[in-house]
């Protein structure tokens, strides 16, 4: 048992996981109403709007700490936000308590996530330098730029990989069925993630996106996958024709046909890892896109807040109800 000082941080972290447990629970729940939203708005909007999606639970947490906090902190309360949110025993805290279990748990699945993704992004850039150190001679024989690894594979693939110091990589399996042109293009799409850091984004994202159910996490992934792919083709449609850029996805994907095994990684940006004809159509046929709906953000985010603090507040005399301290 803990009391003062300690107590009251732990409870504090206590609300803290409740709220972002029934936000995330929320916020999921209405995800499927979102979704014909972001296919009006532009590649650029969506990734914002992706952004909140993600970040709105975490920052639900800590608004509802601030609304409980009067209640644990020897602050005055009004009696409106008293009935709203009420924290009793704030200065105890029972280690073994259902409180300290929940936060037990909770820490457990967070070091094994984070733990998991360090992993794979320390696997994955060994891999990149091994394939960087191991191409050189194909990479100085090929001249494509000083930025660009050419490796030896009959796979025709190009990706952007890497950290923090992310490289383009692309394979003399497509260098050899493109032409100058496609080539080119292939190469400023590549470069554009560079520019863009969207490799690192992607993982941060990634981090955010795992406290969401996997089928959802996955969906979210892939939608700012493909948002960053529509950019990229963006920054690369100031110098190239739209036409042109379409062309070579398609003549790209065509060649790719016949191969496997090209999924997008969380530390990986493929050319044509992502849905080809949705990028196609944005660049031959662009839509009369809407604005960023900020009203109906807003009113999600203060509804999510209001029941997030009534959820927090139920939940835990629910609780406290059947388990006794």
């Amino acid at each position: 048992m803990l009391i003062n000082e300690g107590a009251v941080v732990l409870n504090l972290l206590s609300i803290a996981l409740m709220a972002l447990l029934v936000a995330t629970g929320l916020m999921a729940v209405i995800s499927p109403f979102t979704y014909h939203l972001t296919t009006v708005l532009s590649a650029h909007t969506q990734k914002h709007a992706l952004w909140l999606f993600v970040a709105t639970p975490w920052a639900v947490s800590i608004i509802c700490v601030l609304i409980f906090a009067p209640s644990i902190l020897p602050v005055a309360n009004p009696l409106w936000l008293d009935r709203l949110a009420h924290w009793h025993h704030s200065s105890v805290f029972y280690l073994d308590s259902w409180h300290g279990a929940s936060l037990l748990l909770f820490i457990l699945g967070a070091a094994y996530v984070l733990t998991k993704k360090s992993v794979n992004a320390v696997r994955h850039l060994n891999t990149m330098n091994t394939l960087t150190q191991v191409s050189q001679g194909a990479t100085q024989h090929w001249r494509v730029g000083r930025d660009i690894v050419v490796l030896e594979s009959q796979i025709p693939s190009a990706f952007t990989a890497g950290l923090s110091h992310a490289k383009c990589y692309v394979t003399t399996g497509l260098i050899e069925q493109v032409s100058e042109t496609e080539l080119d293009i292939i190469i400023a799409h590549e470069r554009a993630h560079i520019r863009h850091k969207d490799t690192q984004k992607k993982l941060m994202f990634a981090l955010l996106a795992s406290l969401y159910p996997r089928p959802l996490a996955r969906r979210l992934n892939q939608l700012f996958s493909l948002t960053s792919e529509l950019l990229a083709d963006a920054r690369v449609s100031r110098s190239y024709c739209n036409f042109d850029i379409a062309e070579t996805l398609v003549s790209a994907a065509r060649i790719q046909r016949c191969f496997v095994g090209n999924a997008n990684l969380t530390l990986v940006n493929h050319f044509i890892g992502d849905d080809v004809e949705c990028r196609v159509r944005a660049l031959v046929d662009p839509q009369k896109l809407h604005p960023f709906p900020w009203n109906y953000c807003l009113l999600i985010m203060v509804l999510t807040t209001i029941l997030s603090s009534i959820g927090v507040n139920s939940l835990h005399h629910l609780i406290e109800a059947f388990f006794s301290h």
